[in-house]
């Protein structure tokens, strides 16, 4: 089985190889880090207690509470800690500097190989549902104790999986531990394939998100830019969103007396969403103080602390399908009104709480959008109030989390 997987991962890579080439050249992409993702390292070979993986910023973010529970109970702990993306990257080297930060490895044998022999953890934990065979396998038969953390099962990769059993169950019997985020979660690792005995609902970290109080760089220019005006915030948008959005921000901010700003998921979509904002945008990346409504937020890792000066803010990823939504518990966590659209799939249960809380709405237009923002414009407090309280009440995930991970390294 494996060999066949590896067969098709290296024929995958072949028919995907003109698309990286280009992207590379283009966009500074893939090349740069092409060398570590096949295991070839500048640094030093250094043994690590842990190797924590999360895919991008999201995951990135949501480990921060756990790898500081597991400094607290086990101060001298050794982390590489590896991401997926370039933007994840950024955002692991700013949240623990102590740490060994590089890329994910490609599933080849090989390129698994070298990063275990290169950084040497003795156990591995994943956020999310990061399931490599060919790194399931080889850290396993080296001796590293697996633990899935914070493991989700999407809605649109349930049946995907189910499909897979056979193959997905042989990857998840591997793992000692599976910590899932909720009841239902739960269920449907054992109904892919893995142990009831290995999985447990511990909890989502993602609601253990501690607010970054650091100030802003830009918080001088900013102030002067809001000027006392208040703030929405379109963040994380993906495509098709802004091109919705975007047609009424003009009219929203003259009617409103509002200053909005507007952060696209993706650093490549900067320049296209740039073209779409009204003429007088104020760029991050090129900052001016005089009189504008808009800042377009093409910078990386700086969202979270924008959020404190928004008086509403809409999610983004949500309002058309495809993308599954974005986090919430960011913008809540600092009392910041949220709504969303009707496609939140990767933060199901999340969205739940929130709107059977009353501390979030759900919008399905642009217009929605606007709307939500006039009436948080009149009163924003209620419902920020209840999004702070429901990020409270629901903590604790992380604790539980670092506690499995540090008796894997007793």
């Amino acid at each position: 089985m494996f060999l066949l997987y590896e067969l098709l991962l290296v024929l995958a890579l072949l028919v995907a190889l003109p698309y990286f080439l280009v992207t590379g050249v283009l966009r500074g992409k893939y090349l740069a880090n092409f060398p570590e993702r096949m295991g070839f390292y500048r640094t030093p070979a250094a043994p690590h207690d842990l190797w924590i993986h999360a895919v991008s910023v999201g995951e990135t973010i949501a480990a921060r509470p756990v790898v500081d529970e597991i400094l607290r109970r086990r101060p001298a702990t050794s982390i590489v800690f590896t991401t997926t993306t370039l933007t994840g990257q950024a955002q692991a080297r700013r949240l623990f500097p102590d740490a060994t930060i590089t890329y994910f490895p490609f599933d080849f044998a090989m390129s698994v190989k070298r990063f275990l022999a290169h950084h040497a953890p003795r156990a591995f934990a994943t956020m999310e549902t990061e399931i490599w065979p060919n790194v399931t396998r080889l850290a396993r038969a080296r001796g590293l104790r697996l633990v899935l953390a914070n493991g989700r099962i999407s809605d649109r990769s349930f049946p995907r999986y189910r499909a897979m059993r056979p193959v997905v169950a042989r990857v998840l019997r591997k793992y000692e531990r599976i910590l899932a985020r909720e009841e239902t979660d739960r269920e449907r690792f054992i109904a892919i394939g893995a142990p009831a005995e290995a999985v447990e609902t511990t909890g989502n970290v993602k609601f253990d998100y501690l607010p970054d109080e650091r100030p802003l760089e830009i918080a001088p220019q900013l102030e002067q830019l809001i000027a006392g005006r208040k703030v929405l915030v379109l963040a994380s948008t993906m495509p098709g969103e802004d091109e919705l959005l975007l047609l009424h921000v003009e009219r929203f901010a003259r009617e409103h007396d509002a200053f909005v700003i507007i952060a696209p998921r993706k650093p490549e979509r900067f320049e296209l969403v740039a073209a779409l904002l009204p003429v007088g945008t104020v760029r991050r990346s090129a900052l001016a103080v005089g009189r504008s409504s808009f800042l377009l937020l093409d910078s990386i890792g700086e969202l979270a602390r924008i959020y404190r000066y928004a008086t509403a803010a809409f999610i983004g990823g949500s309002l058309l399908p495809g993308v599954g939504g974005h986090n919430p518990i960011e913008a809540a966590a600092v009392g910041v009104p949220v709504s969303f659209g009707p496609h939140m799939s990767n933060f199901r249960e999340i969205a739940e709480i929130f709107l059977r809380q009353g501390a979030a709405e759900e919008v399905r237009s642009a217009e929605e959008v606007m709307a939500f923002a006039a009436r948080m414009f009149e009163d924003a407090r209620p419902m920020g109030e209840r999004g702070r309280k429901v990020v409270e009440q629901n903590r604790g995930a992380a604790a539980r989390t670092a506690a499995r991970i540090v008796e894997l390294l007793a």
